[in-house]
């Protein structure tokens, strides 16, 4: 019985152990051949999605031809990313992990996109550009030992 029992141990380790792997190889293949173009690509699509935010869509007017646009070129980088490039890890990660495993690390695309809107210079000065009314008073408040 206890022969039988590390034999299936072993057996889930050792599973998870090339689910883990594949996964890692999954989520490489994408990031190292997501390309400047295509980051820009993700960008955009990004962009196009988070305006559709409730709080957001009165202010940021996205056409339905850049929808459709941003949609299109988003579609086309999943489509060539998955079914050329990274085929074979695609088919792993599915295969050892199923949909959860894909899903967390496809996340990893969206990550980037966000990483690579945070990097740009303009966006970066645009995230402290609130710091100037910052109330003065209250930064020595909370800088007070």
């Amino acid at each position: 019985m206890k022969k039988m029992c590390f034999v299936i141990y072993f057996f889930l380790c050792t599973t998870n152990s090339f689910a883990d792997r594949y996964s890692n190889k999954f989520s490489n293949c994408l990031i190292q051949n997501t390309t400047d173009r295509d980051k820009i690509i993700l960008v955009r699509w990004l962009f196009t999605v988070i305006a559709e935010h409730s709080a957001l869509s009165t202010e940021f007017k996205v056409t339905k031809d850049q929808k459709i646009k941003n949609d299109r070129a988003a579609a086309d980088y999943v489509e060539y990313i998955l079914g050329s490039v990274c085929l074979v890890e695609t088919k792993n990660v599915l295969n050892y992990e199923g949909e959860e495993g894909f899903l967390k690390a496809f996340e990893n695309i969206g990550e980037l996109a966000m990483l690579t809107l945070m990097e740009d210079k303009k966006v970066m000065f645009a995230m402290e550009r609130y710091t100037q009314y910052l109330d003065k008073k209250l930064i020595d408040k909370i800088l007070k030992d």
